[in-house]
């Protein structure tokens, strides 16, 4: 049976320049140069993979050899141009440097190309992947290379330039392919559903444009390969994830914004959806730290060009960055780093994993994060098969928390009928209960409050110097502060009237405040350390117990708040 079917990367494979997308920086010089007739005997086309280095080369052999090239705009339909389309003209010859790695086949090109051309102005040699040729076989190239005849051209594709020699690299025009944006990659799979009449919902669009990690041809793989697992359905998120393996949007969201709510609850019950999907936790953390950095991104430059997301996810993430801190966000995003690794080297994977959750909400449990802006999103429960039950008298149905409970219903109905206004005035209560007590915890605890009061009076640069700036001590009223830098701490002490002010506005106390840049302090502090060892060893008391016990050094603790 004869199979006619052609896949989306080859049906709809580039034809001229024009068609070729995201790679500016390469298509526009070579179209300059067949402008000015400043064509090279040699290039190097270097990038990602599925990016376009070998359908740009055979644009540009068609270019010049079309019927009226040279020229920016082959006609696809001459013999030449149709010829370099299915892969039979003579005069155009690819050769897979992975599979002709050695000095003979080198000598065989070599013989070849003091031939002339069999019908079109230039012969054009298309090496792939040429870094895997070996040393001699670059050698023996390296004359021919050199010194070719005036009707040869060489185009070298490869993954990795670093691979080929210098004296080979000198010789010809290097041009760099990148990855393709996301955006791009979502355009062009938009373009191939219109041709082909599919039904694709937008969000699955980003879904296969991100399991194609810059790689267009990728992208044009999965979405083929998507297609056929719809069945001629429409093409969903959910459906796309399922194929994929990747994570379901609903759990990555409610993830975050569990976090974000502080509720412990909603987080463990995403986990375990997440447990019982069977999804790779490794790829959870993952999708987790690309979340917090486009957060951080979102809450810092506001810019969608800098965040791969689509419009739906954009909007959700800058909810849920709008009652943190930056320095917040920081910590979370370190410590999903570190969880990440953590993961792959734990043998209890899944309690590295709630450990990492409860550490998020407790970090933030302290510190008022402001009316969160995002609800918690629906995680719908897998439904398994009802197992039979001997004794159903004896067996009572397991009570399960809602997967996505309301803020407010955290306390449950005992409190309402008591009177108690709800959790938010409890919290309230605790927090002025730990203000009677101010001390060196406290404070550091509520120093993200207190850059943000600063921030709100107009002192975004004060504000952040206080992000990098250090409690060291507090002893009634006088807290000791240190500065990261000279800079910062400049800054620190010229408006430190403005410090208490805000430390003011949050404790409701008057407070002394000393300041130091850290290295200056560190120093001072490490000096005092020594001169008291040297006294305590001094002591009479110590002197006759080093006697006995032998000890060489001696270590001085202070104790206080």
């Amino acid at each position: 049976m004869e199979n006619n079917y052609l896949v989306f990367a080859r049906k709809w494979r580039p034809q001229s320049f024009d068609e070729i997308i995201g790679q500016s920086q390469v298509t526009e010089p070579l179209k300059r140069a067949i402008e000015l007739k400043r064509i090279m005997h040699a290039y190097v086309f270097s990038g990602p993979r599925g990016v376009g280095k070998t359908t740009t080369a055979r644009v540009f052999a068609k270019a010049l050899n079309c019927v009226n090239g040279p020229t920016t705009t082959p006609c696809n339909v001459c013999p030449a141009c149709v010829e370099i389309t299915n892969g039979t003209a003579l005069d155009v010859t690819e050769i897979d440097g992975a599979s002709n790695t050695g000095v003979d086949n080198i000598r065989d090109l070599r013989e070849r190309v003091g031939l002339s051309a069999a019908s079109s102005k230039y012969k054009v040699y298309i090496i792939d992947e040429v870094h895997m040729l070996s040393t001699s076989a670059f050698n023996a190239l390296l004359k021919t290379l050199e010194e070719p005849p005036s009707h040869v051209i060489f185009i070298f594709a490869t993954t990795e330039p670093e691979e080929i020699p210098q004296t080979i690299l000198s010789r010809c025009q290097h041009f760099r392919f990148k990855r393709m944006p996301i955006d791009l990659i979502v355009h062009n799979l938009k373009d191939i559903a219109v041709k082909e009449k599919i039904e694709c919902e937008e969000k699955a669009y980003y879904t296969v444009a991100k399991a194609a990690d810059g790689a267009l041809r990728d992208a044009q793989r999965i979405f083929d390969q998507l297609v056929t697992y719809a069945m001629g359905e429409k093409i969903t998120d959910a459906l796309s994830s399922e194929m994929l393996g990747e994570i379901d949007a609903d759990i990555l969201n409610g993830f975050i914004a569990g976090v974000v709510r502080k509720d412990v609850k909603a987080v463990m019950n995403v986990l375990e959806a997440v447990f019982d999907r069977g999804y790779n936790l490794q790829h959870l953390m993952a999708n987790v730290i690309e979340a917090f950095r486009n957060i951080l991104f979102i809450k810092t430059v506001d810019d969608k060009s800098m965040v791969e997301a689509s419009e739906d996810q954009y909007e959700f993430l800058k909810k849920a960055g709008a009652s943190l801190g930056r320095k917040e966000i920081l910590y979370m995003l370190q410590k999903s780093l570190d969880t990440e690794y953590n993961v792959t080297k734990s043998s209890l994977p899944g309690i590295v994993l709630e450990s990492f959750a409860a550490d998020l909400i407790f970090y933030l449990g302290d510190t008022p994060a402001g009316e969160s802006l995002i609800e918690q999103p629906t995680i719908k429960k897998q439904e398994k098969p009802a197992m039979p039950v001997k004794n159903a008298e004896q067996t009572k149905p397991a009570v399960k928390a809602p997967v996505d409970p309301e803020p407010m219903e955290l306390m449950g109905d005992e409190n309402e009928a008591a009177g108690a206004p709800g959790m938010m005035i409890i919290d309230e209560i605790q927090e002025e209960e730990e203000i009677k007590t101010i001390t060196k915890d406290i404070i550091e605890k509520h120093w993200p409050t207190i850059t943000e009061r600063i921030r709100t009076k107009k002192e975004d640069d004060l504000a952040t110097a206080m992000e990098t700036a250090g409690v060291v001590s507090y002893e009634e009223p006088v807290l000791l502060i240190t500065g990261e830098n000279k800079f910062f701490t400049d800054k620190i002490k010229k408006q430190s009237e403005v410090i208490r002010e805000a430390l003011k506005e949050e404790f409701k106390k008057d407070f002394s405040i000393n300041i130091f840049e850290k290295n200056e302090y560190n120093s001072k502090n490490r000096a005092n350390r020594d001169v008291d060892a040297e006294e305590a060893k001094n002591n009479p008391t110590v002197r006759e117990l080093s006697k006995i016990f032998k000890f060489s050094s001696v270590e001085v603790k202070k104790t206080g708040k």
